[in-house]
Parts: C-alpha cells; sequence; structure tokens
C-alpha cells in the first residue's frame, strides 16, 4: 500500500474529526454533571464578553467621529477651493485676459460645487 500525502492528510481528517465529536460528546456530559460550575463559568465569559463588547463600541464610536470631521474638513477645504476657482474664473473671463480658461475654471467650480455638496450629502447623517 503506497503512502501518499492525499492519504496521511484523510486520516488526519478522520482522527481530528473523532477528536472533535469525543470532546463535544465529553463536553456535554460535563454540563450535566457540573452544572453550577457551568453557570459560573458562563458569567465569566458573558462579562469577558460584554467588556470586549464595551471596548470594540468605544472605538466604533471614535473612528465614526474622527471620520465625520475629517469629512466635514473636506467639505470646507473643497468649499473654499470651488470658491477660489469660481472667483479666478470670473476675473479671467471678465477681464478678458484668458476667456477660454476663465471659463473653464467656472465649469469645473460648479462640477466641483455640485458633487462634493452632494457628497457631503449623502454622507453626512
Amino acid at each position: 500500500m503506497k503512502v501518499t500525502l492525499r492519504r496521511i492528510w484523510i486520516y488526519l481528517m478522520l482522527l481530528f474529526s473523532m477528536l472533535c465529536l469525543t470532546v463535544s460528546i465529553v463536553h456535554a456530559q460535563e454540563d450535566v454533571v457540573n452544572n453550577t460550575d457551568t453557570n459560573i463559568f458562563n458569567k465569566y465569559i458573558n462579562g469577558f464578553k460584554s467588556a470586549i463588547d464595551d471596548f470594540l463600541s468605544s472605538i466604533q464610536e471614535a473612528l465614526i467621529y474622527v471620520i465625520n470631521k475629517g469629512l466635514i474638513f473636506l467639505v470646507t477645504v473643497i468649499r473654499a477651493s470651488y470658491v477660489a476657482l469660481a472667483l479666478l474664473g470670473v476675473v479671467l473671463w471678465a477681464s478678458g485676459f484668458s476667456p477660454y480658461r476663465g471659463r473653464s475654471l467656472i465649469l469645473g467650480a460648479i462640477i466641483l460645487a455640485v458633487v462634493s455638496e452632494v457628497a457631503y450629502g449623502m454622507l453626512s447623517p
């Protein structure tokens, strides 16, 4: 009989599944015998779970706060940018120095304003 890696893998998986089955049977019998010990253990586990949940919830709240403040800052910067672009475009267009570039800057400012305000409206709570 040739020993291959596949056979070794199959034997290991069978051994592992039998081990898991045995552990689950023994654990079920221990629950019946040591019901009070299990209740105390479950209290500790539940306390540990609630501590982890509280910790992760506080991290989640902090991340939401940082993202919200970053979004507000980004929108403020974008608003300043499209106002400056529009003003520069109006000056270039009205002065006749570079009317085509002025028109392009005004159009870019309008597009930037629409996209940023729509995105802010969709992302803000």
